[in-house]
């Protein structure tokens, strides 16, 4: 319930280091224990990944493993693993492996076993009466979402895509004019002693159908997370949300507003809102406004774990005062709050009705999301969006454009990206829905057809298949940030990993697209736009996924027992000295080295040492770098962020023996 807590908070997924090679087994249960209890769950997940490698069949690992793997949804493998646990001799000893289970494939849409595995967690004599009344609830939900087959509103919903979304949340969406703002949880922050630094949201906009961009002024903190926008009545201040890690994971967020200033900017210092609403040692985060009918008044929404609640997170609202920062009535929307979580409040005006997700009431699972309109002093009965608004996966931040009709909502959805593409962890993503058109209307004669002769449709050229043995990928081209890894050194070696460096540099797609096309008029801005993302998704993201299905055959191979040996090349661009360049390409095979040693924790190890896995080194430095390739160090935006520029600055898997 804890990592979801910071989900529901700011729809949240933390990637951490997780680095013991070579550590005993009890070494590697301390450390998965000591991340479980500060609710660092990669990490969990990787060390208890590690102890299973020296006891695969042991239920007490099974069972933590399994337990990190549902924190970072990673639902496949928590499946997998509770299920070894029921079927071990200690199953008994083991209750809450059901109850897991029945949450893992309600969330999936299985509900007829979501059922089953509920009842069987009723049926032992150990189960008890909080997780009792949740299975009771969630046998009830089973059967509602069974008896809602078939009944889907006529609504489209679809992927806003990569112009928005990436592998990492993103979430808030509120559309003002032709401005949709949001915000994403894929930057990194400025200063963390975490390795990677943990990520954290920033505000972004988006005007029409360019890429979004992160807004500017300062707005956004490079410490601490970002998030969440609602404007007052009147247009003159911008609520948001500023938020910070209390440990590895969990995040405790405070409500802020900007004033605009006399030439229609956001500017000067954020104010915080009192400690009435931002209460110390609580959070208090996404704001939404709305002008009640009943009241009179301009009200602020807003959601917190303080207590006077009923539980969990639950919906606040207070009444927005006369002058700076005053607000009174402070209350819990008593009527619609529940034990569970109730959270992503939007205040839709035309209709007085609040918009809301919550996982308290009867729903296909995860988060749904729910209406109540207001009626008289009180609230009506909270209604289910249904499908295919709601999913058996968490869908939040509903909110409906001036129409009443369309709008937008996030989701962690199928067919949402995720971070990791073997446990398909992480993430929401931003969708858009619309009313389907009304079907045609049946006339009384048919209507006589019309022929035309039209040529036949050009047949689309086949989608590259993806390689399936290791040949076919040569050359594997693996790209880089400028000067990475590890900028500003001579040294050769480094002890980052591949794919650090590459979310890294994934991470500032917009600022390479930003700086690529900035000054340009708008056509060659297009281009130059198109010509960056083109490299992000068909080069850098290739690379990446094809180095993880080459590293999956390069296992096989070897369990086989085949010998096989790899030869990797070193590039840069040729933006430094031709010494320290060298260098630089060296420590870039040397962090394509260590992805060999740190896959899968270590599986390629035994080889390495034993002599079956061989990886030779060629660095070349900048020597093979393209004449046309800006060496100047002034002129950033062709030595740096163009792509040519890019291409340069690279590993490549040349040869398999």
């Amino acid at each position: 319930m804890e990592m979801k807590r910071s989900i529901s908070i700011l729809a949240f997924i933390a990637l951490a280091s997780a680095g013991l090679a070579g550590q005993s087994f009890k070494a590697y249960l301390k450390a998965g224990d000591e991340a479980l209890q500060r609710k660092d769950y990669n990490a969990a997940f990787q060390h208890f990944g590690n102890a299973l490698e020296y006891q695969p069949d042991d239920p007490a690992v099974l069972y933590r493993y399994a337990e990190a793997a549902r924190h970072f949804y990673a639902y496949e493998l928590a499946e997998k693993h509770y299920q070894e646990v029921l079927a071990s001799k200690q199953g008994e000893q083991y209750p809450l492996a059901a109850f897991h289970l029945a949450s893992i494939y309600r969330s999936q849409g299985e509900y007829d076993k979501a059922k089953a595995y509920y009842q069987m967690y009723l049926a032992h004599p150990q189960s008890a009466p909080p997780q009792q009344e949740r299975a009771q609830l969630g046998i009830q939900a089973c059967d509602w979402a069974r008896g809602m087959a078939g009944k889907e509103a006529p609504l489209r919903v679809e992927n806003l895509g990569r112009r928005v979304n990436t592998e990492y949340s993103e979430f808030a969406p509120l559309l003002r004019g032709d401005t949709l703002f949001y915000s994403s949880l894929r930057f990194e922050r400025s200063q963390d002693d975490y390795r990677p630094a943990r990520k954290i949201a920033q505000v972004l906009y988006q005007k029409g159908s360019s890429r979004g961009r992160p807004l500017g002024g300062g707005f956004n903190d490079g410490q601490l997370h970002t998030a969440h926008t609602a404007f007052s009545l009147d247009g003159r201040r911008l609520y948001f949300t500023r938020c910070d890690y209390v440990n590895a994971s969990e995040i405790r967020c405070a409500l802020y507003y900007y004033t605009k200033d006399r030439r229609g900017r956001w500017g000067g210092k954020a104010t915080r809102l009192p400690e009435a609403i931002n209460l110390p040692g609580f959070t208090a985060t996404q704001p939404a406004i709305g002008y009640d009918s009943v009241q009179q008044a301009e009200l602020l929404f807003f959601v917190s774990d303080r207590p006077e609640g009923k539980g969990g997170l639950d919906i606040w609202h207070a009444r927005v005062g006369e002058g700076e920062n005053r607000f009174d009535s402070l209350a819990p929307l008593a009527p619609l709050n529940t034990p569970a979580d109730e959270l992503t409040p939007f205040y839709h005006m035309p209709s007085q009705s609040l918009y809301f997700s919550s996982d308290g009431y009867l729903g296909f699972g995860g988060y749904d999301v729910f209406s109540a309109a207001r009626q008289g002093q009180g609230w009506g009965q909270p209604q289910n969006l249904g499908a295919p608004v709601n999913t058996s996966y968490n869908d939040i931040y509903y909110v409906l454009d001036e129409n009443g009709a369309s709008g937008y909502l996030s989701s962690n959805r199928p067919g949402a990206f995720f971070l990791d593409a073997d446990n398909k962890a992480c993430c929401n993503d931003l969708y858009r829905f619309e009313p389907l058109p009304p079907p045609p209307t049946p006339t009384d004669e048919p209507a006589t057809p019309v022929l035309v002769e039209t040529p036949p449709l050009p047949v689309p050229p086949a989608a590259p298949a993806i390689p399936t043995t290791l040949e076919g990928f040569l050359p594997l081209s693996l790209y880089f940030d400028n000067d990475e890894p590890d900028r500003r050194t001579r040294r050769e070696t480094t002890r980052k990993a591949y794919l650090e460096a590459y979310e890294r540099y994934y991470a500032r797609q917009t600022e390479y697209l930003d700086a690529f096309a900035a000054g340009l008029a708008e056509e060659r801005r297009e281009e130059a736009e198109a010509a960056v993302e083109t490299f992000f998704a068909d080069e850098l993201r290739k690379g990446q996924e094809f180095l993880l299905r080459f590293s999956e055959i390069l296992l096989r191979k070897l369990q086989a027992g085949d010998e096989v040996e790899i030869f990797i090349k070193g590039y840069t661009s040729p933006r430094a000295q031709s010494d320290y360049n060298l260098a630089l390409s060296k420590r870039r095979i040397s962090s394509v080295r260590n992805h060999f040693l740190a896959y899968q924790g270590g599986v390629f190890l035994p080889y390495l040492e034993a002599g079956t896995l061989k990886v030779t080194e060629r660095p070349f430095g900048d020597t093979q770098a393209s004449k046309t390739v800006s060496a100047a160090l002034d002129d950033l935006r062709n030595s740096i962020y163009h792509p040519d520029a890019a291409r340069e600055r690279r590993v490549e898997i040349v040869e398999v023996k």
